[in-house]
């Protein structure tokens, strides 16, 4: 991994008050840095669900990746996160990648180039069973080791979306959320019956039960993996917070860009567990209950997010992994969830707005064949 002395220094004024990108300030900061320019050496590459912007910038010895992050609130933005957790997960030894410089408030920072190629782009590829088995076997060493590490020293002071993952976060920045922009939002449905919201709150009251001091990323799934010089590579860890580990395993097991077959997230359950059984405590039922609990809550928070993405930010391209989203939380309600949150069951599987979401949603795979 790239090291290297990260700088903070600020240029007050230089960002465009609409967010936009001023190109002349942007270029001035990397003069500044030492970088050289020449017109061709800086290069957009395609951004993912959030509005940030990301360049390639090649030099004469290398290459790097320039994010760009206007900074949008005070005291704390995803900029201060960005650094904090990036300069911590990097010295505890957590392969994300190397900061070179850094000014969090204009919002311009300089990383490791680690190339292009996610665990997402690997699956697409459809690889054989043993290529994929040693893929996911290496993201789950790598989500071990920055669980077992990164709790110690890490601070609620550099989160910048809420520290905790608590009961009141569960319930309005995951389970309303499914609700205001899947249901309400994507599907056209009135607000569902007073059971669910029951229900709802019961759910997050379990998801959201302090683990006194553990941490997770929040978003540990196959397009936040990089595989770089045969190693795996964590990004996006910004949203890191104090909360249940277990979540990260559920976003990479239920994770709707790659659909893992059950074999292997079976194998890799009980890999996890091997590794974490002691920081987790309690036994492999409870284990197994918490994994449930929060892989249900994940499944909700990735259908609202495709929904957001696709209908109000018009990322069209996240409207298709809907589908697969649907399947993956069809499949949770069927199991023993199913008889812990009836009100929930029987709204999402076995009445006529189950008809009716299964029907768009079919219809919305065949479109895709």
């Amino acid at each position: 991994m790239s090291t290297g002395g990260a700088e903070i220094h600020s240029v007050p004024g230089s960002v465009p008050e609409d967010g936009g990108v001023n190109m002349a300030a942007l270029e001035r900061r990397l003069l500044q840095w030492g970088y050289r320019l020449d017109g061709k050496g800086l290069r957009l590459l395609a951004g993912d669900g959030s509005d940030r912007l990301f360049y390639r910038l090649r030099q004469a010895h290398g290459s790097y990746v320039v994010l760009v992050s206007p900074r949008r609130k005070e005291p704390i933005d995803e900029n201060d996160a960005v650094w904090h957790i990036g300069r911590h997960l990097h010295r505890i030894g957590v392969p994300v990648p190397g900061m070179l410089h850094a000014d969090v408030h204009e919002g311009v920072f300089v990383f490791q180039d680690l190339g292009s190629v996610h665990l997402y782009d690997l699956v697409q590829r459809g690889p054989c069973r043993n290529r994929l088995r040693t893929l996911y076997r290496e993201a789950v060493k790598v989500l071990v080791r920055c669980q077992r590490r990164a709790w110690k020293g890490f601070s609620s002071t550099w989160c910048h979306d809420g520290s905790h993952y608590d009961a009141n976060f569960v319930y309005e920045r995951e389970l309303l959320y499914f609700r205001n922009a899947f249901l309400e939002g994507l599907m056209g449905l009135q607000p569902p019956p007073l059971e669910v919201d029951m229900d709802f709150q019961r759910l997050a009251l379990k998801a959201g039960e302090d683990r006194f001091g553990l941490v997770f990323h929040r978003d540990f799934q196959s397009r936040n993996l990089m595989v770089f010089q045969g190693s795996m590579w964590v990004i996006d860890f910004q949203g890191m917070r104090f909360g249940p580990p277990e979540y990260d395993l559920a976003a990479l097991l239920l994770d709707p860009y790659a659909m893992l077959p059950l074999w292997l997230r079976e194998e890799l359950v009980q890999l996890y567990w091997r590794h974490m059984k002691d920081l987790l405590g309690g036994s492999y039922t409870l284990f197994r209950e918490r994994l449930a609990t929060v892989a249900l809550c994940r499944c909700f928070q990735f259908l609202a997010a495709f929904a957001y993405l696709g209908m109000v930010k018009r990322k069209r391209d996240f409207l298709r992994h809907i589908p697969a989203g649907w399947h993956r939380l069809q499949e949770l309600l069927g199991g023993d969830l199913g008889a812990v949150y009836p009100g929930l069951c029987r709204y999402l599987q076995r009445s006529p707005v189950f008809e009716y979401l299964s029907e768009r949603i079919g219809a919305a795979m065949e479109a895709q064949v």
